[in-house]
């Protein structure tokens, strides 16, 4: 195997996974920097929830399709089934720590989902069901993603079993889903303390030092 052609591939995929979607959004109908509003992540529920539901949606379509262009373009180029794994790895990682975000970014969610959406779709539409049912069910956005991603391993590993699958495209399924749970890990504080917001609950307003009990 060539290496330098997957090198070259990967540098690809991470920067269009740095594409800082919801900064650019939030710049462009606000005048405000996204990092510094709300969870300060760069994603379609900070930005739907500090912008409004339709600069979420610009940002959803637009982080799904960094995913999906990535794969894509290793799909064109490469060609074999360890390239769409290493570029949709690398365009998540892109994704979390944006280059141009000096390491800032979102969860991942989304640029993963858009990425196995090309890479694996009948993997891609057993995470994307469970998300959007326990999401639905709860109220919690987070909950719905960390089920999804926790549902990636487990319909590839069948999906790999049954043929559908490729053996490359195993580390893709299991690693890629396991950086987006860690990203994660304040979400799952606060959902084990019972304080994460559901979907539409309005942010807690604190209370002034004389009110405090």
């Amino acid at each position: 195997m060539d290496p330098v052609p997957y090198a070259g591939l990967c540098l690809a995929a991470y920067l269009i996974g740095s594409i800082p979607t919801g900064a650019i959004v939030a710049r462009v109908y606000r005048n405000v920097d996204i990092t510094q509003v709300g969870s300060q992540r760069t994603g379609a529920t900070n930005a739907a929830r500090a912008l409004g539901p339709g600069a979420g949606a610009i940002v959803l379509i637009g982080d799904f399709t960094k995913g999906a262009l990535a794969v894509w373009l290793g799909q064109a180029t490469v060609g074999t089934p360890a390239a769409l794994a290493f570029a949709g790895f690398f365009s998540v990682v892109g994704h979390i720590w944006s280059v141009f975000l000096l390491g800032r970014g979102g969860r991942g969610v989304v640029t993963g989902l858009g990425a196995l959406a090309v890479a694996s779709p009948g993997v891609f539409a057993a995470a994307f069901i469970t998300g959007c049912i326990v999401a639905g069910a709860t109220r919690y956005v987070s909950l719905g993603s960390i089920s999804g991603a926790a549902m990636t391993p487990l319909a590839g590993i069948a999906a790999y079993a049954l043929g559908y699958l490729p053996a490359e495209l195993l580390p893709y399924v299991v690693v890629t889903p396991a950086v987006v749970v860690a990203v994660h890990s304040d979400n799952i504080r606060r959902l084990r303390a019972g304080m994460e917001r559901r979907w539409g609950q309005p942010e807690p307003t604190r209370e002034s030092p004389s009110k405090a009990t």
